[in-house]
């Protein structure tokens, strides 16, 4: 009888384990690429559930800053996190500029690719970094295979440079309808005020898909 009820707690201590392990996994492959930066845990992203969907609450409460998925053609399994830097930076007010003061910290959108020799190889989605406030009001969220319609559609190779005007606007490739791309993976959703799936092409390439929600 004794052992009837330890069970479940022992299960939930093994569970926490395991996803600590997890954790420890994706945390240790950040730090090897980006020294000196870490995965942004669900204290330092501020969700508001009264706001969110109720199913897009309870998948992403967790880890607000790391979702785990397929997210290129192998069947190797991928991720992709919210990273932060530690350094504290200062923007200064300035009334005459109508600049409010702000502290932030330097940040990017990664995604790590699994590979077969095992570990992972990263990359961030952009080169110019985020600010990430206390608490920040962006999340990921791992997109089903299926559609997307788009309000814009960049198609480039990550990292994307600050500036390269040799990419246009729009992607016209393939047999999209204009404003809609499908995919057969994983794709990476970043979400907050307005919203944008990063869905991944051979070669490195990404197709960048600005979402109203």
């Amino acid at each position: 009888m004794k052992l009837s009820r330890l069970a479940p707690t022992a299960l939930l201590f093994a569970s926490l384990l395991l996803s600590s392990a997890q954790a420890d996994e994706y945390q240790d492959a950040v730090s090897k690429a980006f020294p000196g930066f870490h995965i942004l845990g669900p204290a330092e992203i501020g969700l508001d559930k009264d706001e969110m969907d109720r199913d897009v609450y309870a998948q992403v409460k967790d880890r607000p800053g790391l979702i785990v998925g397929r997210f290129n053609s192998d069947a190797l399994a991928d991720f992709a996190a919210l990273i932060r830097g530690s350094k504290l930076m200062h923007i200064p007010e300035d009334k005459a500029n109508r600049v409010t003061a702000l502290d932030y910290y330097q940040g990017y959108l990664v995604v790590c690719l699994g590979r077969a020799q095992g570990g992972y190889a990263c990359t961030k989605m952009k080169t110019d970094p985020m600010r990430i406030l206390k608490p920040h009001h962006e999340y990921l969220m791992k997109i089903p295979p299926g559609r997307e319609s788009c309000t814009s559609i960049q198609k480039y190779k990550a990292p994307k440079p600050k500036r390269n005007p040799n990419l246009g606007g729009e992607w016209s490739g393939g047999r999209e309808d204009p404003g809609e791309i499908t995919f057969d993976t994983d794709a990476i959703g970043l979400r907050g005020s307005g919203g944008v799936v990063y869905v991944s092409q051979p070669r490195g390439m990404y197709i960048e898909c600005g979402t109203s929600g």
